[in-house]
């Protein structure tokens, strides 16, 4: 009887597991598509051939078991102008290497009282923490509420608070002293209080009006120490305070630091330059690039229980280093695959849905 529950059982996360994927196969589908029609309207030469495109699509059934690999490598190489092998898909990435790299620890990001004390990380900008209904500092001494707004307010003007979960803007708060005051943090999730940082004068050129974003992705293979594989720049527009899912710019960065010709916008548009500053992308070095490169591998070796993550960062006022967050659950690399990949060529990923197919055979 064990046995027969255990298979039903079984085959009802199977089924599960197979509706959820089918949906997100459609929508990154739709989102690959998307990307290929606006980036044709920049790089019309770009256009893949019919050979080319039954390369991909053999490729894709060959390599990464499905046709359905396909669209997203077509995307890659529309962008790039021609079709290399190694990229890994987005929707491959999702279903296949992110379960395997990272497992049940993918949700630990969005807890974000725990970054600083799990990285023991001095360049994170954390003040202090609201949880459970409770106030403590970074070092977790609790604090009573009539305590809190002069300790934050003590050293800043203002404050930024990030909800647990947050992203691309959302559950992102600027807020000074009075308007703290009325903060009804009761009504809100779990959340950090933070430093706002002053970017380093090198990423203010392009706009001074909200924090510009280094994403460094490193892997750390098993028994091997940790490697950035991947980066990019996210920049944001003169008249938005935080870079928003609709606002940002994304920008490939070479092995050696340097921007890219292209920057990406929300709706997969191109853009040689910044449209606010005028300054192009291409040939623009970012300061200290390998220092923060080596941070990032340094904190992933300090913390390594999952093999792939995914660090915002970057160089303030004074040049130091500031880390804004890590991203343990899905530490993205579809714009960094597609700019300049592919970039994970020294991993097994590739292989993944082998083992999937050889489990479930079982």
């Amino acid at each position: 009887m064990g046995s027969i529950f255990s298979s039903f059982k079984s085959q009802v996360k199977k089924f599960s597991e197979d509706r959820y994927y089918q949906k997100k196969g459609l929508e990154h589908l739709a989102v690959a598509e998307k990307a290929i029609f606006s980036i044709l309207k920049t790089l019309p030469r770009h256009r893949l051939s019919t050979q080319t495109e039954r390369l991909i699509e053999s490729y894709a059934k060959e390599k990464l078991g499905s046709i359905k690999q396909a669209p997203y490598l077509k995307a890659y190489a529309v962008f790039q102008g021609e079709f290399k092998e190694g990229w890994i898909p987005d929707n491959y990435f999702e279903r296949y290497v992110l379960p395997r790299t990272n497992g049940f620890h993918r949700t630990i990001s969005d807890l974000r009282q725990l970054a600083k004390r799990i990285l023991r990380s001095d360049e994170m900008p954390d003040l202090g923490y609201f949880v459970r209904g409770s106030w403590t500092t970074v070092e977790g001494i609790p604090m009573a509420k009539n305590q809190i707004k002069d300790y934050f307010f003590s050293s800043a003007t203002e404050v930024i608070v990030k909800l647990n979960g947050s992203m691309r803007g959302v559950g992102f708060f600027r807020l000074n002293a009075e308007e703290f005051s009325k903060l009804r943090e009761h009504e809100l999730t779990d959340f950090v209080v933070q430093l706002p940082i002053r970017q380093h004068a090198w990423f203010s050129r392009f706009t001074m009006e909200s924090v510009a974003t280094l994403r460094i992705t490193t892997v750390k293979p098993y028994g091997k120490p940790a490697k950035k594989m991947a980066a990019f720049m996210r920049f944001g527009r003169d008249g938005v305070d935080r870079i928003t899912a609709t606002s940002r710019l994304v920008v490939g960065v070479t092995a050696e630091g340097y921007l890219v010709k292209y920057s990406i916008d929300s709706n997969w548009e191109l853009l040689t330059e910044h449209p606010d500053s005028g300054i192009l992308w291409e040939s623009n070095q970012i300061p200290d690039f390998d220092r923060m490169v080596k941070r990032c591998e340094e904190l992933h070796d300090q913390e390594g229980t999952m093999e792939i993550l995914a660090w915002d960062l970057i160089l303030d006022e004074e040049n130091k280093i500031q880390i804004m967050e890590w991203n343990t659950g899905y530490p993205g690399i579809v714009h960094s695959e597609m700019t300049t990949g592919p970039n994970f060529l020294e991993t097994d990923w590739s292989d993944l849905w082998k083992n999937q197919k050889r489990i479930r055979h079982e």
